[in-house]
């Protein structure tokens, strides 16, 4: 629902190891200069990866929206928003519990248990590709010239392919190689360039093939990835790994957030199909390039939360939960404060920062991009609350704030833009938001325990007593 939620928290394994202090007398360990340095490129690594990655689906959006016409924009967006929501299954089902299980089940023989992953990967995702072309043989065969029916048949093709780099991407971070996964995603960003560029050179830009050329982009950066992943790995281990085996052991970690992933995907993209069902294919490419600024903000608030989760997991390990509970109220009210001056500056611009964008094409919508950009004060607020949340390994809040969220926004959804066309769509987003916001707070008020400031300072570093006892 938030932007913690569509993009999922970075894993332990991309931090480096936490060595014991050698002074004897001191029977936890403390975070050294080093060590700080260390966590600081890494991290800042991590959010170059995710910057790239977020970069090149921006790039993308924003050039079909100003070189498409509006229908077939939104039939790129219906498309798109049901990847979206595939995508979630996969991070569920594969990535975090490749990155949760990997460290701990199978260090000594990471390569084979890589390759069950792949298989898992292909078997699960292959086929619902191929329930997603057969659902485009069935759109062809209803409505055989909407453009709808070409975005269904690209985004089924290639959606193997455009999940296999996210798996690899994964792979790096639980291998502690996140600058190899930013030059995975950097050849990724230049081959969706250099695609854009032919696209348009050509006037071959369709929603099909705007997916074909992901799909292609996809495809080189795992190739690079993979050949970059095989030269920094260790001798492996000679015992195979079954897929079904591993498949299992995922299910059993993935099943409890596959219900989250519906949920939220319910509450951020049920607007979408609506306005597409309602008012047509044109007014949901609208609400989508409308949406694209916003979007911004929401990379923003999510690479905040990736870089002080970390940091909030160590507050809480060493049971500095006062600092905590500060600090994230803190986080909160300084990202929505970030998105209330983003939304005051798209409103005081927003007319020629349309005509920049979209070169007058949706200038009688150009009100709606500051709504947009308000919207996010919510999740601004939801995710420094959130990010404590996780950091003291309680996630079952997202599944309590969503399962209020989702009903409202598929209802307000269908309701406000029957009544209020675009608007209400834009208003019914907002409120699923501010649902999910005021469950979060509650959540992290009631959920978090209070601790004290004498606790703090009698912990500033972390006890392995208390990490070992919180753990069991």
């Amino acid at each position: 629902m938030t932007a913690a939620s569509a993009t999922p928290a970075p894993p332990a394994a991309e931090l480096p190891p936490v060595t014991p202090v050698a002074a004897a007398a001191d029977p936890g360990f403390t975070v050294d200069a080093s060590r700080l340095r260390a966590w600081g490129l890494m991290s800042a690594l991590a959010l170059l990866d995710q910057g790239l990655f977020s970069g090149a689906g921006f790039l993308v959006n924003l050039l079909l929206a100003r070189w498409l016409v509006p229908a077939s924009y939104g039939a790129f967006a219906v498309a798109f928003a049901t990847f979206l929501f595939v995508s979630g299954l996969h991070n569920v089902l594969l990535a975090e519990p490749l990155t949760v299980m990997g460290p701990g089940r199978h260090s000594g023989n990471l390569p084979a248990y890589f390759r069950a992953q792949f298989v898992i990967h292909f078997v699960l995702f292959g086929g619902l590709a191929l329930a997603g072309v057969l659902t485009g043989l069935v759109a062809w065969r209803m409505v055989p010239g909407s453009p709808l029916v070409g975005a269904i048949f690209g985004s089924a093709l290639m959606l193997p392919l455009l999940l296999l780099v996210w798996l690899i991407r994964r792979m790096c971070y639980l291998l502690q190689r996140p600058g190899i996964a930013a030059a995975g995603t950097f050849t990724y960003l230049v081959s969706i360039v250099i695609g854009l560029a032919a696209l348009h050179h050509f006037n071959w830009a369709t929603p099909f093939l705007a997916f074909l050329l992901m799909g292609a982009g996809s495809l080189v950066a795992s190739g690079v990835l993979v050949a970059r992943l095989g030269s920094s790995q260790h001798p492996e281990q000679r015992n195979a790994i079954s897929w079904r085996a591993a498949l299992r052991e995922n299910w059993s970690y993935g099943r409890w957030l596959v219900g989250s992933t519906v949920l939220s995907s319910a509450s951020t993209q049920a607007q979408i199909f609506f306005v597409s069902g309602l008012l047509g294919l044109g007014a949901a490419g609208i609400l989508r390039a409308v949406q694209i600024p916003s979007l911004a903000m929401v990379q923003m608030i999510t690479a905040g939360g990736l870089l002080l989760l970390p940091i909030f997991a160590q507050y809480y390990a060493s049971g500095a939960i006062a600092r905590l509970r500060q600090r994230a109220a803190l986080t909160g009210a300084l990202m929505a404060a970030m998105t209330l001056l983003f939304a005051g500056l798209i409103w005081s611009v927003d007319v020629p920062l349309e005509r920049l964008l979209f070169a007058g094409k949706f200038a009688p919508y150009a009100a709606l991009m500051p709504l947009f950009v308000l919207m996010t004060t919510a999740g601004g607020v939801s995710q420094g609350l959130g990010t404590a949340l996780r950091a003291a390994r309680m996630p079952h809040f997202d599944l309590i704030s969503n399962a209020f969220a989702a009903p409202i926004a598929i209802t307000s959804a269908y309701f406000f833009t029957k009544r209020w066309g675009l608007t209400g769509a834009v208003f019914s987003l907002t409120l699923a938001y501010a649902v999910q916001c005021a469950v979060t707070t509650i959540c992290f008020y009631t959920l978090l325990p209070r601790g004290s400031g004498a606790d703090d300072l009698a912990n500033p570093g972390i006890d392995l007593k208390r990490v070992r006892a919180s753990r069991s």
